[in-house]
């Protein structure tokens, strides 16, 4: 498995990262799922990380074989197990993912200007930048095509903002490319990626036969993100309807309409990823939609929050608990206060700060 911080290939049962040093995960001995350091349960099964396997039973000594080698596959997956090797089983799961293509534009004319060896240090070392920038964003690299490099978001771990950190991943993938490109000597234009991203509802499990068989995603949504990412000009990164739909509160896009592409039925909306907003919107609500309303029956919680601010400008230190059931609209009120805050003269030195926690 490779270092969660380094990237450094740690070979199996090392607790440690002998490059940085940092703590590598702990498979869980049931059922595989790769558990912090700190974790005395896996989350994933509720078995105690530190106990021993479940032995199971057979009807005769028929030895088992691994079908996902360790050395292809991270330790966070789990382990898939064939009695034959010729019908291996799957532990397959139908889910919603976004799904990232990124390939290095004009790597068949830098192939033909530089010597080979000189070619697979900048091709390695490319591959470690995105690598990094995948993983910094909590994406999982799935396997390399080539010069081209399919990564996941949302598969095997996934976060309620994985199309944002896939975005956000891109245009790191985009900055660490362009700057390998200025500090390695090589002929030609510079180093630029052209990435596609699209989200949607695919199938996880084991691919392939024997000791071939890796963790991977199959679905239309893969092929869509390829094609976007063929469409995509040098520098550009293009995305899907759903992709844009989840994000717009928090990126800007150009559209680029309807494209149809060769083999599909049916056309798909494109759109062209532009920057992230200086003042993101809500995720969720009706301002997500672009929509707006006033705030009805919470004068009185508002009051409150206002006063405690009135005592914290006079000195006296406040905590405001906003508890409720989820959708009662505490997220909406924490808006308005932030907005009578900002609108008030009294207020004009009082500085602001929002943060959000993901789990």
């Amino acid at each position: 498995m490779d270092c969660s911080g380094c990237g450094f290939e740690v070979e199996g049962g090392y607790a440690f990262c002998p490059r940085c040093g940092r703590r590598q995960p702990v498979p869980c001995a049931s059922c595989g799922y790769p558990c912090a350091p700190d974790f005395e349960f896996c989350p994933k099964c509720g078995a105690s990380v530190g106990a021993p396997a479940k032995a199971v039973e057979r009807t005769a000594p028929t030895p088992s074989r691994t079908i996902v080698p360790p050395s292809r596959t991270p330790s966070l997956l789990p382990n898939i197990e064939s009695e034959d090797g010729l019908h291996p089983v799957s532990e397959a799961d139908r889910r919603t993912v976004t799904v990232l293509f990124a390939d290095l534009c004009g790597f068949t004319t830098l192939s033909e200007q530089l010597d080979p060896e000189v070619m697979q240090a900048l091709q390695n070392q490319l591959f470690k930048e995105l690598t990094a920038a995948v993983r910094n964003f909590g994406g999982f690299v799935d396997k390399f095509i080539g010069d081209a490099l399919l990564a996941l978001f949302g598969a095997p771990v996934a976060h309620e903002d994985d199309p944002e950190r896939a975005l956000r991943a891109a245009l790191d993938m985009i900055a660490r490319t362009a700057r390998l490109g200025e500090s390695t000597p090589h002929s030609g234009s510079p180093l630029l990626l052209h990435i596609g991203i699209n989200t949607g509802p695919v199938v996880t499990g084991g691919l392939g036969i024997g000791t071939a068989k890796s963790y991977s995603v199959t679905g239309d949504t893969v092929n869509t993100a390829q094609r976007l990412q063929s469409l995509a000009a040098p520098g550009e990164v293009l995305v899907g309807e759903l992709t844009h739909r989840l994000t717009r509160h928090a990126f800007s896009y150009e559209s680029l309409g309807d494209v149809v592409f060769r083999g599909k039925a049916g056309s798909v909306l494109v759109h062209r990823l532009d920057a992230p907003l200086a003042r993101p919107r809500a995720a969720r609500g009706l301002e997500a939609l672009g929509l707006s309303a006033p705030i009805v029956g919470r004068g009185a919680e508002l009051n409150r929050m206002m006063a405690s601010l009135d005592q914290a400008c006079s000195g006296s230190a406040q905590l405001v608990r906003l508890v409720g059931e989820a959708g009662i609209g505490k997220s909406r009120l924490v808006k308005e206060f932030v907005a009578r805050v900002g609108d008030e003269d009294r207020f004009r030195k009082v500085a602001v700060r929002l943060a959000t926690c993901s789990p």
